[in-house]
């Protein structure tokens, strides 16, 4: 970005969204049965990483001793729609871009132009990736506690992280890789 070359910038933006992608693989190192991993890998493997997400998220709270309060909706339907923005769009690109349509997306037959798809390819870039992995890694904590202290931290924790994972966005809605290439500017020539 500094030095102005965008045709890296759009190789190096598609290679991090790549990685992203691979990043929010469920990993579930503590807190589920040997039958639950294999249970959540399962709705992987029949639907996508988004089913295990939600099947992660789903067996996570039957743990939970908020089962009869207004809680456990309210928190389930807040971290869905936190999966949908943090993992089923960037793996939608992500398939896409793995099948190495760059620039214009296909449809599932491979017939047509997936215009949507398309349309996001070309509209991503270093900075929304950037947001993505913010807010990810703490869409990860939460679930993280929800798996292992689902009635101690997980509890404590959950209101004030779910609304930073929601703010996020809402906060670098303006940021751009242009205020980015502008900022990194003056830090070159000062560097000269």
């Amino acid at each position: 970005m500094r030095v102005g070359n965008d045709v890296a910038v759009e190789v190096h933006t598609k290679a991090l969204a790549l990685v992203f992608c691979a990043w929010v693989e469920i990993r579930t190192p503590k807190g589920f049965s040997l039958i639950e991993i294999a249970h959540i890998k399962a709705r992987m493997r029949a639907g996508s990483v988004v089913d295990g997400w939600v099947e992660c998220i789903r067996t996570a709270f039957e743990k939970t001793a908020a089962k009869k309060s207004n809680f456990t909706p309210n928190a389930k339907q807040r971290l869905r729609n936190c999966v949908d923005l943090l993992v089923t769009d960037p793996s939608l690109v992500r398939n896409k871009i793995a099948h190495g349509q760059w620039r214009q997306a296909l449809n599932r037959e491979n017939t047509n132009t997936n215009n949507d798809l398309t349309t996001r390819i070309q509209n991503l870039d270093a900075v929304k990736i950037d947001m993505w992995f913010d807010c990810q890694k703490i869409l990860c904590e939460i679930v993280e506690l929800l798996i292992e202290s689902p009635n101690g931290a997980f509890m404590n924790s959950y209101w004030g992280m779910i609304e930073r994972v929601e703010t996020i966005p809402l906060e670098r809605a303006n940021w751009t890789v242009a205020t980015k290439k502008t900022r990194l500017k003056p830090k070159r020539n000062i560097a000269e």
